[in-house]
């Protein structure tokens, strides 16, 4: 987009408050990491801990350091078709087993930012960081204990619609006719 897009509306609420909307429902807290202008009521804000803008991986240290729970899920504040149903679907099959992160998968590609994460991979995020990574899905693919869910999405709308993102004007506009429909 070129510019803060969080403010952006789509179907009258910001980006960032649909995503605090699906968030709040099944998380006990909603952290904002980054220092975005536009602040909704009931998040917590963290500010992202390390120096030059080390990206989406950094985010996600400095929001599962901040986190007061064991798991946590992580969203791109971008998202304006996110569900709750997808959300907490993601974070009850995180509870189990040996599972260390549960990541959607769709149209050939994981999409991170909207997956439910283990506070226990903390220490591996930072070493990672420390290490020069900064992708989030090649720390991922280094990673054990992640699951990733594909065929389940259906059940919780259109993927490509459910994992979109606004990352142009085109994006917007996509967004703001779905919302009509």
């Amino acid at each position: 987009m070129g510019r803060e897009k969080l403010s952006l509306e789509v179907g009258g609420l910001s980006l960032l408050e649909h995503v605090r909307n699906a968030l709040s429902a099944s998380c006990q807290e909603v952290l904002v990491v980054g220092g975005e202008t536009i602040r909704p009521a009931e998040v917590r804000y963290v500010s992202d801990e390390r120096a030059g803008r080390q990206g989406p991986l950094a985010g996600i240290e400095a929001g599962l350091a901040a986190s007061k729970y064991d798991h946590a899920f992580v969203a791109a504040g971008d998202m304006p078709f996110l569900s709750q149903k997808l959300v907490d679907y993601l974070l009850e099959r995180l509870g189990r087993g040996s599972v260390t992160a549960v990541i959607p998968h769709h149209g050939g590609r994981s999409h991170p930012l909207c997956g439910a994460y283990a506070r226990a991979l903390l220490p591996g995020v930072s070493a990672a960081l420390d290490g020069g990574a900064r992708s989030v899905s090649e720390f991922l693919e280094g990673t054990g204990g992640v699951e990733y869910v594909e065929e389940e999405l259906r059940r919780f709308g259109e993927p490509d619609i459910l994992l979109m993102n606004v990352n142009s004007p085109g994006d917007l506009e996509r967004a703001r006719r779905e919302v009509g429909r």
